[in-house]
């Protein structure tokens, strides 16, 4: 059985993550340092030094946070490439799975949306090619 449809949710899903990740470590990371920086202009001395160590403590959170997301998207493409037709890969599924879970904690409902498809397809293949098999084993 063919896994293309799996390859092409997942891949899709790897390109948003790249988008995503590109978007967070450069754009929103620059818009929030800057806003920020807004918010303490006109505050007292101590204040706008804690405000501004908050800040860019927030800003490497957000940079690290669209690192993982670029990792992972690279992960998830060489992951793509290595889906076996006509085979159970569990370590595929747990990879699958536990993405799909960091795609929902991370309220990236799209992310969610094309692991999930990509989660769903595989399992409900799996059932076929497990019936497959069992039916060439009974014969």
């Amino acid at each position: 059985m063919k896994r293309k449809m799996e390859r092409v949710f997942i891949i899709i899903g790897s390109l948003w993550n790249l988008i995503t990740a590109f978007l967070t470590m450069f754009s929103y990371n620059s818009w929030f340092q800057s806003e920020g920086a807004k918010q303490f202009q006109n505050a007292e001395t101590n204040l706008a030094l804690a405000g501004g160590q908050m800040i860019n403590n927030i800003s490497k959170i957000i940079f690290l946070f669209g690192l993982f997301m670029l990792i992972a998207s690279i992960i998830n493409f060489v992951v793509a490439m290595n889906v076996k037709d006509n085979e159970i890969q569990y370590k595929l599924i747990i990879w699958i799975g536990i993405w799909t879970a960091i795609q929902l904690v991370s309220m990236d409902i799209i992310g969610f949306v094309f692991y999930m498809l990509a989660f769903v397809i595989y399992m409900a293949k799996n059932k076929a090619i497990k019936l497959a098999q069992s039916q060439v084993s009974t014969q």
